[in-house]
Parts: structure tokens; sequence; C-alpha cells
């Protein structure tokens, strides 16, 4: 990856790069680069670069084209060593820390996300549109919050799943587990090293409802898991203000299992996207949860830690509670109600 500081003057530090790496994870807002550069003012030889806290940072692929547009917000300077240590991210760590209060009534999430972009400073980019309006109340949330939380509603409603992120200076919401097309990893040309897991440790797979006395009422239960596992049973105490059935279900829980790859790097793959995958312990398709892009001596590696499902970060709305009737008023009610039965 080649780097750029952008100052007064824009300056590629690519040759005075000892150290880079590029990653992103879908249960994080935005991306990372981490890239350390030789800078020593007794050295003529060197360069004098314009570096701090704030400054933009650009990163492009080997064909020039830009997929890193963020911001310096850690810096450390080793003189022994000649070095200087910058962490940057993506215009997401800006979405994420910066707060706004907001209702929305009957709003397309494709709207709020506009919106906020434009509340905070960010360039919209891509942006799934899913027709689905949604009505939340978003209280002294983050931008990056709000629009999850927007993009939450509509998938309660259409079952589809969305992901936040950044493309290179835009901001994106894609369908979460888009396939990347054109690209497979194979254990036989592009993968040095993979690792596979499975635990069945936490594994409920049946739930026995009861009431409050105690009583059993009925069981939620997956079949098919407890023919091949064994039964693993839990309780759950009947809630007349939520949906039995729904709370039940949610307590049923699916083997652990998770995947480790190392393969050649290439731009394209990064998390929340998905890929398809040869190799002689799991062959199909898999969902990357994280990526970590190392660039070290001409060389381009990538690790991915693979998920077996689509699984969408989802964050929780506030609606807004209806308004009860006042005590008095519904007196009043009564008392009219009954002098309108006497008369009759």
């Amino acid at each position: 990856m080649r780097i750029s500081i952008i100052a007064k003057n824009t300056t590629d530090i690519t040759p005075l790069l000892t150290s880079c790496t590029w990653s992103g994870d879908r249960t994080q807002a935005a991306r990372k680069l981490d890239f350390t550069f030789i800078q020593d003012d007794r050295d003529s030889l060197l360069p004098i670069v314009d570096y701090n806290c704030g400054y933009t940072v650009h990163g492009f692929d080997d064909e020039g084209n830009l997929r890193f547009v963020g911001n310096i917000y850690q810096v450390e300077r080793d003189r022994a060593k000649s070095e200087v240590h910058c962490v940057a991210y993506d215009n997401c760590f800006v979405l994420n820390r910066s707060k706004s209060t907001k209702k929305f009534t009957d709003a397309l999430p494709e709207e709020i996300a506009a919106q906020m972009c434009r509340e905070m400073g960010v360039l919209p980019g891509s942006i799934a549109k899913t027709g689905e309006k949604v009505s939340f109340i978003a209280n002294s949330k983050t931008g990056y919050q709000i629009i999850l939380s927007a993009y939450t509603e509509a998938h309660k409603k259409n079952k589809k799943l969305y992901q936040v992120l950044m493309n290179a200076d835009k901001l994106d919401v894609i369908e979460k587990g888009t396939l990347i097309e054109n690209f497979d990893l194979d254990s036989s040309k592009n993968m040095t090293d993979s690792i596979y897991r499975e635990s069945i440790e936490q594994l409920i797979n049946q739930v026995q409802v009861v009431d409050d006395k105690g009583n059993g009422l009925e069981y939620v239960k997956d079949d098919e898991s407890i023919q091949k596992h064994s039964m693993f049973q839990v309780i759950y105490k009947q809630d007349p203000n939520k949906d039995t059935k729904k709370e039940a279900e949610a307590l049923l829980t699916k083997p652990k299992r998770e995947g480790n790859v190392v393969a050649l790097g290439n731009y394209d793959v990064v998390s929340s996207y998905s890929i398809k995958i040869k190799d002689f312990l799991f062959t199909g398709q898999f969902w990357i949860k994280s990526d970590t892009h190392t660039f070290k001596d001409g060389l381009h590696e990538m690790k991915l830690k693979l998920e077996f499902e689509n699984v969408m970060t989802e964050e929780k709305a506030e609606t807004e509670k209806p308004k009860k009737e006042s005590k008095s008023k519904n007196k009043s009610e009564r008392k009219r109600k009954s002098e309108s039965e006497e008369k009759k």
C-alpha cells in the first residue's frame, strides 16, 4: 500500500515505511491504518515529513486506486529508533464519536443515512435502499448508531442484513455478506494457512417454558441439534408482557464455529463481505468478520477471521411510548358514561 500524508503539501512516505497494516472488523465502526516510517532530523539524507494528529492520510493500492481516507489520531515518536508510529482511522470514526438527538417518523433509512452524513461532514456513497419507512427516537446517539438503528429497524421488516462502512472517502451501506465476485481462496493456490474450530460447550437446543409457579407449559427445541449433539436444556419463565415463543427461541444456540485463514493479499477482501473457499478442511461460502492486511518487504498478506453464518451488527432503537390517559380524565369519562346510562 502506498501512503501519503496531506498537510500543506502532499508527501508520499511509502519509501520511508518500515511497517504498515490496514484492518477492519464488522463489529467496529472504522477501519484502521497503522504505519511506522523512518524520521530523523540528524540524518541529512532523510526527507523531513510534516505529520501530526488530525492530518489526513491517503492509502492507495498497487494500481493507484484510493482505498483509505482518514485522519491520524495517534502519534508516537521514538528518537532512539528514528521512527514515527501513526494510527489513522477512516471517517466512520467521526460518525462514531459525534452525537446527535433526533426523532424520525416514517423516514427511509437511506434518507436518514444521507442526513447524518450531511450533518457530520461525511461524503455519502452507495447507500442501500430499503423501501421501508421507520420511526424511532435517537437520544444522544452517535451518527453511526443512528444509521445502524435505522437499518436495524428495516431489517426487522424485510429480514435483509446491512452493514455501514467507508469506501475510501465515502460512506457506503451495503447488504451484509455480499459475495466478492471473481475471487476464491484456494488452499492449493493462494492460501498459506488455515485453522477451523468448532465447540458445543455452550450449546442450548431445548427450552422448557414454565409459568410463574414453575408449571411446565411447552418446549421450544431444535430436533436436528438434539439428535446430533444430545439435549441441553434451559428454563424460560413466561412473561405476560413478552412474546413467549420469540423469547424462548432467542435462548437456543448453535455450535460455535470460526475459522482463520492466511492468504496472499487482495484489497477487495475486507470485513462484512463474503468469499468462497476451497480447502481440504472446509469448502463453501464464508463471511469475513475481520481482516488484517500486512504490507512488508514488497509482500501483501492478509489474515481473515471467518464466520460460518451471515450475522448483522444491530443497534437497538428507542421508540416513542404511547401516552397514558390521566386518571382524572378516565374518571370523568366514566362519570359521563354512568350519567348517560342513568338517563336512558
